[in-house]
């Protein structure tokens, strides 16, 4: 699955995403609010938004990109090579 396709997945399910940060407490609504207008000047994906503003912290960021792998069917290891560059 190409970056793309994996973005479009994670979009694809950010009201999904969005509900799992307000339920978990990783951030609040207006921290939520502040990313989602980051994101849409930038167009990029929420989850680096929230880390670039330092909503999440990196462990959160990697369990994250663990919740979200499982809708594509991507194992972490391929989700992070994308999504980091490395």
């Amino acid at each position: 699955m190409s970056y793309q396709s994996q973005t479009y997945a994670i979009a694809n399910h950010q009201e999904d995403l969005e509900q799992h940060l307000l339920e978990s407490s990783l951030v609040d609504r207006e921290q939520l609010a502040v990313a989602k207008r980051w994101q849409a000047r930038q167009e990029g994906p929420l989850l680096m938004i929230l880390l670039q503003l330092s909503f999440i912290d990196l462990q959160q960021f990697s369990g994250l990109l663990d919740w979200t792998g499982d809708w594509s069917g991507q194992g972490r290891m391929d989700v992070n090579h994308r999504l980091l560059g490395g």
